[in-house]
């Protein structure tokens, strides 16, 4: 079973809207599913633990049309731990519907959009999500991972 986790916080200077609207363009939730925390004085962390392989839809589509299928890959797979992999996203992108990876948390100045993955089998998973490529085009793998 893939299980998708999602972490992030709301600054005082943010709208809450903007927070679900970009936890939605990640992968579609329903409200009622997002746990929210208060970290400090107008500081709160929304969170959600997801599962199925339908999580990873929109991620699916955003990188092909992105065209970013090559370099995902090559971060994630850098990400990947025995049963997961964990990444950061850029918040402002997300909610832009782009996938713009963060290799430390000052390089989204909102701060990032936490993710998590995991899955039994994490390299069948990345290998669907983000598949080889040759000259820039994803060679899709012939399964669905569960």
């Amino acid at each position: 079973m893939i299980t998708v986790e999602i972490k992030v916080e709301l600054n005082p200077t943010e709208e809450v809207h903007k927070i679900l609207e970009l936890i939605n363009n990640f992968t579609q939730i329903n409200e009622e599913q997002i746990t929210i925390e208060q970290i400090s004085e107008g500081y709160f962390l929304y969170s959600a633990k997801i599962e199925g392989r339908k999580t990873l839809d929109s991620m699916f589509n955003g990188l092909r049309s992105q065209r970013t299928v090559e370099s995902a890959r090559k971060y994630l797979m850098g990400k990947r731990k025995e049963h997961s992999v964990s990444f950061m996203l850029n918040k402002q992108a997300l909610l832009m519907n782009k996938y713009h990876f963060c290799h430390s948390p000052e390089e989204s100045p909102m701060g990032p959009v936490w993710i998590k993955i995991s899955s039994d089998d994490i390299t069948r998973v990345l290998n669907y999500l983000v598949p080889h490529t040759i000259k820039g085009q994803p060679q899709e793998v012939s399964y669905l991972p569960d």
